[in-house]
């Protein structure tokens, strides 16, 4: 078997930062999402061991049950250092064998490829041990007392990174090694280093960065962004009803229910916003019309449009895809929708699981040259983006 140890119980003490740096947000999820998920999706990972810190657990607990991270086993308590925490993280595993691969990943480097794990794992299991890294490109110089001692040739030095991979018989001797002399070290082959046994380093990509600034963050970005590039696509969706005389019919927009206000006449609850935003992302994807799926549905006395919307959700998810912003455009001469902006945006940052920041409303009245604009009903516009969910 394999195991994956994923480090996240730092102090992000170089971001200043009052959370733990890995639940930072990276596009439109924690950073901790993108590296769980890549050892998650691994085909040669067969349990996932997170170490956190004690106020932290909560929060892994949460990403892993959002997200179903099914192969994530064990949620340990990190230790006052890194090396301490790895330890824990080994001992909590209780069904290893000598042979079977521990490999070591920080929580703060989510863009590690699984080619990159795979060939870990693999270079492990013949040598024992392996570590991930990659040529310097920079020039390198010792500098004694605030000027150059001397220039370092680097022709030979590897910028080490994660994951890490070492067998596990191999990793408790380290460890008691370790203990026995009192050793500290900043990385994980290092003890296996301290036993005069060979580490086998395998190249990875110059992207296998580890977070430690807000830089790095942007750097990590803008890199996603680029990997996230091939699956973009654009939707666009409307949707109008008009007023209902029905005084018990509530106005709902994007989920949110306006009080005092006359509702539409629909056989559901008339959800332009929400109706407009299935067509927006059904055209994306290739799928059909608002009324294919809600027609049946309205028969079975289903109305309620936020259902509708987890149909097209849905099948959003099955094709790997999520939202990238949402922009909707609302036509009505009546009511006064303006003051109701920030309730109707948290409702759908809600039911899309999307950031406030990437949901845009604007409003027209219309001037009285539509329906809309003479006040007998609302028509709602949107247009949306999709990216590949990484």
């Amino acid at each position: 078997m394999n195991f994956a140890i994923i480090v996240a119980a730092g102090k992000s003490r170089r971001m200043k930062k009052s959370i733990n740096k890995v639940f930072l947000p990276l596009i439109s999820k924690p950073m901790i999402y993108y590296t769980i998920k890549n050892f998650q999706e691994c085909n040669l990972i067969d349990e996932i061991i997170v170490v956190a810190q004690k106020n932290d657990i909560k929060k892994i607990n949460e990403i892993k049950q959002e997200y179903n991270f099914n192969k994530i086993k064990k949620i340990a308590e990190g230790g006052i250092e890194r090396q301490d925490s790895v330890h824990k993280g080994l001992i909590s595993i209780k069904n290893a064998k000598n042979d079977d691969v521990i490999v070591v990943h920080n929580g703060s480097s989510p863009l590690v490829k699984e080619n990159e794990i795979v060939e870990c794992i693999n270079a492990a299991k013949k040598y024992g041990a392996a570590v991930s890294g990659f040529p310097l490109k920079d020039t390198i110089k010792k500098i004694s007392n605030d000027f150059v001692e001397k220039t370092i040739d680097r022709k030979d030095i590897y910028q080490v990174q994660t994951p890490q991979a070492i067998q596990y018989g191999l990793f408790i001797e380290a460890f008691k090694n370790a203990k026995k002399k009192n050793l500290k070290v900043t990385d994980d082959v290092s003890l296996v280093e301290a036993l005069g046994k060979k580490v086998k380093i395998v190249p990875c990509s110059y992207e296998n960065i580890k977070i430690t600034t807000y830089e790095d963050l942007k750097i990590a970005e803008a890199i996603l962004m680029k990997r996230n590039n091939a699956g973009f696509r654009i939707g666009f969706g409307q949707d109008n009803h008009r007023f209902s005389n029905n005084k018990n019919k509530k106005l709902i927009l994007g989920g949110y229910i306006l009080p005092d206000e006359k509702g539409l006449e629909a056989d559901s609850d008339g959800d332009v916003i929400l109706h407009a935003l299935f067509n927006a992302i059904s055209t994306a994807i290739g799928e059909r019309s608002l009324g294919y799926y809600s027609d049946e549905m309205c028969r079975k006395g289903i109305a309620d449009s936020k259902e509708y919307l987890k149909v097209i959700l849905n099948k959003l998810k099955q094709k790997n895809l999520e939202l990238n912003n949402v922009s909707i455009m609302i036509e009505a001469s009546k009511p006064k929708l303006e003051p109701h902006t920030n309730k109707i945006k948290d409702s759908l940052s809600k039911i899309l699981k999307l950031e406030k920041e990437r949901i845009g409303i604007a409003y027209t009245s219309g001037e009285k040259l539509t329906a809309f604009g003479r006040g007998e009903g609302i028509q709602g516009f949107a247009a949306i983006t999709l990216r590949d969910n990484i």
